[in-house]
């Protein structure tokens, strides 16, 4: 014998354009401690997960050894000081979705990757400066 169950489907309304876009109903993904949505940080959050810790970068030139967990916890804490240095209209269009640019001048390796990651985790995009970038300048700040 088959039974019958009395259940009711919600209406669905159909998406509408007054309605708005559904991320104005859910709480935003902020945090001093959470990273962005995205594959890179998810696949770095899995690994800082392993026991034992693997190394996640082996800078020479610096003689560091670190591991996901103590990248991570750098990027965190950059992204926090580089917030504080922003502007409040930068602020804003980081918080509107605008495209934002931020140049990294650091020597390659461990500070390098950290300054990347904590410019990504803020959710600028990264303009990588070399050297002779800051060069040219100096020399035309001298003529």
């Amino acid at each position: 014998p088959s039974r019958r169950f009395n259940i009711k489907f919600p209406v669905i309304v159909p998406y509408s354009t007054t309605m708005g876009d559904r991320t104005q109903f859910i709480p935003p993904h902020l945090g001093e401690n959470v990273l962005p949505n995205m594959p890179l940080f998810h696949r770095l959050l899995r690994y800082a997960q392993r026991k034992p810790l693997p190394i996640a970068i082996r800078d020479l030139n610096a003689g560091l050894e670190k591991t996901y967990h103590h990248l991570l916890s750098d990027v965190l804490a950059l992204r926090q000081v580089l917030e504080g240095r922003l502007s409040t209209e930068v602020r804003r269009d980081l918080a509107a979705d605008k495209e934002i640019y931020i140049g990294l001048l650091a020597p390659g390796g461990y500070e390098y990757t950290v300054g990347f990651m904590a410019i990504l985790a803020i959710g600028a995009a990264v303009v990588p400066m070399g050297e002779s970038h800051t060069r040219r300048k100096e020399s035309k700040a001298n003529q």
